[in-house]
């Protein structure tokens, strides 16, 4: 600055030229002070400038964010946060929307900042021109999800040949997906009853139209306590399969303040909900309208992810070298093999870059 100064300054003194012997003493001082005054307006207007630039260069965190999330464990950590402050500077409020396309509306009209969804989900809903980037993993499924079969059905490979309900195009299709070719089986071996949900999956097992089902808790254990069937398989035997995560609007998932800070006040929620899990579970149930008893159950069948769970997904400071691209690109080459999606979109492309220096320099 203090060159840019010198600069107009010396410019400024050009243009005054006077003759030492022509000038009065009084002129010569007046001349003076008028090249010392343009010199301080000079230094004013830059500094000025300057303020201004780095005001404008420096992200300051935004004060509020909404979250759009399903009536589930996994989603509710922003709910802790809140009550017990842990989001230092924000407001994070939440919006309960399961339907999955009023969650997509409220994020792209800006009504919602975050939405929630899984990997394999949002490798389809990418693909259908949702615009969004992961900035976190919120929880894996850890037995919470499985498939129920009658009680002659061993092990995975008899599943060949055998009625199987479940819902196309949800976490529940990629699991049986996933863990038929484990097995060295494909969809194709078996054959699929179509249902809604995964809830109705269970109903459809307990009325004995199938021989088994793909379907989550309550109705894991709920089938198993009947005596009509038996738990095969769960997320538990096959991790790394449903991976809940946030889906943050472009602006926010490359806003390095906003997302920093949204990002500390998560992971704190997430520590807090370990240590307290009984506190933690009282108040989601409150913020969610459930019992207390459904959230406990909730948390038996997942898995939170902390800071270290999410380095391993958010695994390089570059978006397409994270386990988290290779799992969406994973989904995606599936969904279209299955006629789901047209085209996949790279999965590199779909995680925030801001989350991955943020993860990868913990």
């Amino acid at each position: 600055m203090s060159e840019a100064i010198c600069l107009i300054s010396f410019s400024v003194i050009g243009e005054v030229v006077y003759d030492k012997e022509e000038l009065s003493m009084q002129e010569k001082k007046k001349n003076f002070l008028l090249i010392y005054a343009l010199g301080i307006v000079i230094v004013i207007i830059l500094a000025a400038i300057m303020l201004v630039t780095s005001r404008e260069n420096r992200q300051e965190p935004r004060e509020s964010l909404t979250i759009g999330i399903g009536t589930w464990a996994g989603f509710a950590t922003g709910i802790v946060g809140k009550e017990q402050n842990l989001f230092q500077g924000i407001n994070v409020d939440t919006k309960i929307l399961d339907d999955n396309t009023a969650r997509h509306s409220a994020l792209q009209s800006g009504d919602i900042d975050i939405m929630i969804s899984s990997v394999d989900v949002f490798a389809q809903e990418a693909a259908q021109g949702i615009k969004g980037d992961v900035i976190l993993v919120t929880d894996e499924s850890w037995g919470g999800d499985g498939i129920v079969v009658t009680k002659k059905i061993k092990k995975p490979e008899e599943l060949k040949g055998k009625k199987v309900a479940y819902a196309r195009g949800t976490p529940s299709h990629y699991l049986i997906h996933k863990i038929l070719i484990k097995h060295n089986l494909s969809l194709n071996d078996i054959e699929h009853i179509q249902v809604d949900d995964p809830g109705r999956a269970g109903d459809v097992f307990l009325s004995g139209d199938v021989d088994a089902a793909v379907t989550w808790e309550p109705f894991l254990s709920k089938i198993a306590e009947s005596g009509k069937g038996h738990v095969l398989a769960t997320t538990k035997d096959y991790p790394e399969i449903i991976v809940d995560v946030l889906i943050a609007s472009r602006g926010i998932s490359k806003d390095n303040e906003t997302l920093k800070h949204f990002i500390d006040g998560w992971m704190k929620s997430v520590e807090f909900i370990e240590s307290y899990p009984d506190e933690a579970a009282a108040i989601m149930a409150k913020g969610l309208s459930i019992p207390t008893e459904d959230i406990q159950g909730m948390m038996l069948g997942l898995k939170y992810a902390d800071r270290e769970r999410n380095g391993h997904f958010f695994s390089s400071p570059k978006p397409n070298s994270t386990r988290l691209a290779e799992l969406l690109d994973q989904a995606g080459s599936y969904w279209e093999s299955v006629g789901i999606v047209k085209e996949p979109v790279p999965g590199a492309t779909r995680v925030s870059g801001v989350a991955c220096e943020y993860f990868s320099s913990e």
